[in-house]
């Protein structure tokens, strides 16, 4: 399923929000997950939200054509 840019930055949205509302004391949320349904976010498992945020944020860069580079590092 190709989704668009407006679905991705729907969902980053709802995700986000999801985000706040768990670290500002609602016990758990739900985040619909690409069209596949939905999952509950708790406390216990944040870090799996950020990483759904994370990589909305990667995708949502490549389809603006400005995906992110690493790092350069330089030595001399």
């Amino acid at each position: 399923m190709t989704e668009t840019l407006l679905e991705l930055e729907t969902r980053l949205v709802q995700a986000k929000e999801a985000r706040h509302r768990l670290l500002t004391g609602t016990q758990e949320v739900t985040v619909s997950l690409h069209g596949y349904g939905s999952t509950t976010y708790t406390n216990g498992n944040v870090e799996a939200l950020e990483k759904y945020i994370h990589e909305l944020q990667i995708e949502i860069s490549r389809r603006n054509g400005s995906a992110r580079r690493g790092i350069i590092r330089t030595s001399f």
